[in-house]
């Protein structure tokens, strides 16, 4: 009897002594807060009556989706007066006419003050002094009637350039008065009505991403270093209604620098989120609490 208790006693000490040698697979941090990864509230760019509002508490949008409109008739009558302006100055630029008729204008005035000169020296004073040197000007005139067209092209083409300038500063004028969602997401805030004057920065809605969130626990630091810690995958379970518990995928992806006073570094992991089979509804949602494993052991990862 006394050979089997000591036998018994052994065996219980070497599994003691084996769960002790043994690794830990890695922390396990309870009362972790979930919390947003992307979220953006919107405010206007421009002051302006609100025309129109696209979306409502509980819609999901997409990144550049149009959610709200102040109006922009002022902006639009901008851009279709420098549009006009711009086509102007490009077919003027384009247009050489002008250069043209002063070329033949100049081959005319030449031909005329040197049949002048030709008279005058046939038979003198045939044609005046005077005259002479009016057609001489002429001639003069006509080249320099050239080169005042071409700078008139010239002149056509930076005027067009500051005119498509007023183009794109006036669709810049209109996109501020768009308001669009940065992000994926759902709705969960509608600030102003239709109708409504807004001035600059008065909020309009805010946009939450819900297809993924952020898990944030603290760590002790006097048994695990942070690179056992960092960019590993983590297991995260929440309990939901009914007690009905669910896990969720992640990995960390920022480990704090800082230890604080308590002894712990605060970690955070980004987690996958995904609905409730048959229901429209995420079943992860910011403000739960949750308790997060973080497989620090690779081997304990698979």
């Amino acid at each position: 009897m006394m050979k089997c208790m000591l036998m018994m006693a052994a065996f219980a000490c070497g599994l003691t002594t084996g769960a002790l040698g043994a690794a830990e697979p890695g922390p396990v941090l309870e009362r972790c807060l979930v919390s947003l990864v992307d979220d953006a509230k919107l405010s206007a760019g421009e002051a302006g009556l609100l025309v129109a509002m696209t979306v409502k508490p509980g819609d999901r949008v997409t990144t550049g989706q149009v959610m709200a409109r102040i109006d922009d008739d002022q902006p639009q009558m901008a851009k279709l007066r420098a549009k006009a302006e711009h086509d102007q100055a490009v077919a003027k630029a384009a247009s050489d006419v002008d250069v043209r008729y002063s070329q033949k204008a100049q081959a005319v005035a030449q031909k005329a003050s040197e049949k002048a000169e030709q008279s005058h020296k046939a038979v003198q004073g045939s044609v005046t002094d005077v005259e002479r040197d009016r057609l001489r000007l002429e001639w003069e005139k006509s080249g320099l009637q050239i080169e005042q067209a071409q700078l008139d092209r010239q002149l056509a083409d930076l005027a067009a350039k500051v005119k498509e300038a007023e183009v794109e500063t006036a669709e810049i004028e209109i996109r501020r008065r768009l308001v669009k969602s940065p992000i994926d997401g759902e709705v969960v805030d509608v600030q102003a009505n239709e109708g409504e004057w807004l001035q600059v920065g008065a909020p309009l809605a805010h946009v939450v991403r819900t297809d993924k969130l952020r898990v944030e626990g603290y760590v002790d630091a006097a048994r695990w270093d942070p690179e056992r810690i960092r960019g590993r995958p983590v297991t995260v379970e929440v309990t939901l209604a009914d007690a009905r518990r669910e896990t969720f995928e992640g990995r960390i992806s920022f480990v704090s620098p800082l230890v604080e006073s308590g002894g712990d570094y605060r970690v955070f992991a980004e987690v996958a989120n995904r609905k409730s089979p048959g229901s429209e509804e995420w079943l992860l949602r910011a403000g739960q609490t949750a308790t997060m494993v973080i497989h620090s052991d690779p081997a304990a990862a698979q």
